[in-house]
């Protein structure tokens, strides 16, 4: 009898703590807007980089589709003074991405080769967003990000997959052939989903970006062979490309609670 008195005294318990503060979906009961708020979060995805050579005739070689993970942090802030454009913002990101490329084919038509560079970046980023319906339970957007990328380390290889002895590979710390930042412009669109909660919002947003590259990769002047690496050829130049999916999570920088009296907040 205890143990029950006990169990239904928690549950009781429970649910009046339950009726003081309503987590609910959808609209929030007060005049509150916090979707026009500084919002911070973060973002993680799916990145797919590969090159465009000056070189045509290696441009022309197809490219190999491989997927790597990119993370990081934002903050965004709306720029609440232009009121003809209320769903316009701007933000700022720092993204872990690895972008270069793989290609793979029959060297002189005879031998499976498979050239890469793999290069890590730390991207600064400065998005600037336009939401159709931005204080809405959900809202679509575009945005275009000037990027500046910092390359921190990575690799040039060279695989062949019948003489393994071929095989060769350099870091790019050691080589002078890769240039040490990128610069370049994210353009994409994507859905954001706000979930209001009676004591916070949760921001949700899913979108997709093309990033081009706009300076040549390559640090060398002229015709090179470098590092024994084939794909160091005649006029190298050579630019970044990417599609970027990501996902973020993120929190608006307000938040309240249902009786505001007894927290002391306005």
């Amino acid at each position: 009898m205890k143990k029950l008195l006990a169990i239904l005294f928690f549950v009781f318990l429970g649910l009046n703590l339950t009726a003081q503060v309503d987590y609910s979906f959808g609209n929030v009961k007060n005049k509150r807007d916090r979707g026009v708020v500084p919002t911070i979060g973060i973002k993680g995805g799916l990145t797919y980089y590969y090159m465009d050579f000056a070189y045509k005739e290696y441009d022309k070689l197809s490219n190999d589709f491989v997927l790597k993970p990119g993370f990081g942090v934002y903050i965004e802030y709306p720029i609440k003074k232009l009121k003809k454009l209320k769903g316009l913002t701007v933000g700022g990101e720092i993204m872990m991405i690895e972008r270069g490329f793989q290609k793979s084919f029959n060297f002189r038509g005879e031998m499976p080769e498979v050239d890469c560079i793999k290069a890590s970046y730390i991207d600064v980023r400065v998005p600037i967003t336009y939401y159709f319906h931005h204080a809405n339970l959900l809202s679509p957007y575009v945005f275009a990000a000037p990027t500046f990328g910092l390359c921190y380390g990575g690799e040039f290889s060279k695989t062949f997959k019948d003489k393994p002895d071929y095989n060769s590979s350099v870091n790019i710390s050691n080589s002078n052939a890769m240039r040490s930042y990128d610069i370049s412009i994210a353009l994409g669109a994507g859905l954001r989903y706000n979930i209001h909660f009676q004591v916070f919002t949760l921001v949700l947003k899913l979108d997709g970006s093309f990033n081009l590259g706009l300076i040549n990769t390559n640090a060398i002047k002229g015709p090179t062979y470098v590092d024994n690496i084939a794909y160091h050829v005649k006029n190298d130049a050579r630019w970044n490309r990417g599609i970027e999916v990501m996902f973020s999570v993120g929190v608006p920088l307000k938040f309240n609670f249902l009786h505001d009296s007894c927290w002391g907040w306005k």
